[in-house]
């Protein structure tokens, strides 16, 4: 049994969604539960006493209830999501007007109308559920006020009509406080966590991924290539003699020096292509969708344009070259593979003058061959 209704509570729930949408679908799914049970009992209680209109009502309430619980779970979606919530709103809206309006079991129909506002706010959010409550107000109170004489309206005293409507404002007031102050809570805590998030993928020095955030990508890009049989190539470059221009300039120009080259590599690759910072003064290049000839083109053409754009560093215009060694990825050749067999190929540019670009392919010596 209690297999049974954990896994009903967590129907829809996907480790895909945010955890707020989760939050929301297992309340969703709870307060159906709830309101389809009470709904239930309290009709067959008014159908065995003989008041059918009531019962009618109630059978009807609990039917509806189920409908929204299934309805996001059968369709999976946020449109889905939306209209359960939506009908699960309206459902508890009506259903109480009516229970105002009949008065209920010896006019205690009224009591249900503070479930209102909390349910209201929590699944419409705050504004929206803010205009809701204001609409369901002016109904009730033109309900309550509206018909004094109707034969259809459950006879109420003006103190208790008032007391009842000064109550639910109270009601309103508080539950549209909380969830704005919860909302507020959840949004400063989601901005931290994608900052944390973000920091913990990224360079803080020149905001390009770093090596973790470079894995992931690589990871996926390689599921990517599995499935679609489309080959994608992979890059390191280093900066030449880099270590001279801190000795020359100081570390605090070296930082700077990094800066500007990851901004003329960046300016010079397609939107799809990314660019992290591998570690030190060593970059990595991935380009999708492209294979090794690609890349290397891409590359001699960020090459050259290092070369013919000097730095300004400090005042003063400095030239800096990198090395590029390049591999391409595909069904016979893995990650770890292709950085490999890169980094090979950027050890022989530096090796055999800098300043230029080798492909893996292109290696012909023994002494680089894969061990």
């Amino acid at each position: 049994m209690f297999g049974s209704l954990k896994q009903y509570v967590f129907s829809g729930v996907s480790r895909h969604y945010k955890d707020e949408t989760n939050r929301r679908i297992m309340v969703v799914n709870l307060f159906a539960a709830v309101g389809m049970s009470i709904t239930l009992l309290l009709g067959s209680r008014a159908f065995i006493d003989g008041e059918y209109s009531l019962s009618t009502t109630l059978f009807t309430a609990s039917v509806v209830f189920a409908i929204s619980q299934r309805l996001q779970v059968r369709f999976a979606s946020a449109k889905a999501r939306t209209w359960s919530i939506t009908l699960l709103i309206i459902c508890l809206m009506v259903l109480t007007l009516l229970l105002l309006i009949t008065g209920g079991k010896d006019n205690t129909g009224p009591l249900w109308i503070y479930l209102v506002p909390p349910v209201t706010m929590f699944f419409a959010g705050f504004v929206r559920g803010l205009i809701a409550l204001i609409a369901f107000t002016l109904v009730s109170a033109i309900v309550l006020f509206g018909f004094n004489d109707a034969s259809f309206v459950a006879n109420y005293t003006y103190a208790f009509k008032t007391r009842l409507l000064y109550s639910f404002f109270t009601v309103s007031f508080l539950s549209a406080f909380y969830e704005y102050s919860r909302q507020k809570s959840y949004d400063t805590a989601l901005y931290l966590s994608e900052q944390f998030e973000r920091q913990a993928k990224h360079d803080h020095l020149t905001q390009l991924l770093n090596r973790r955030g470079a894995q992931q990508c690589l990871e996926r890009e390689y599921a990517g290539m599995l499935r679609s049989k489309r080959k994608f190539s992979v890059a390191l470059a280093d900066i030449d003699r880099f270590k001279s221009i801190n000795d020359t300039l100081g570390h605090e120009q070296g930082d700077e020096v990094l800066r500007q080259i990851s901004k003329v590599f960046s300016s010079r690759l397609r939107g799809q292509d990314i660019l992290a910072r591998w570690g030190g003064e060593e970059f990595m290049f991935i380009f999708t969708d492209t294979d090794e000839a690609g890349a290397v083109n891409a590359l001699e053409n960020i090459r050259d344009i290092l070369n013919n754009a000097p730095l300004n560093i400090n005042g003063s215009e400095i030239h800096v070259t990198s090395s590029f060694g390049v591999s391409e990825v595909n069904p016979d050749i893995d990650i770890s593979c292709a950085v490999r067999r890169a980094d090979q190929a950027l050890y022989y540019a530096k090796d055999n003058g800098r300043d230029c670009v080798c492909e893996f392919s292109a290696l012909s010596s023994p002494s680089f061959s894969e061990n």
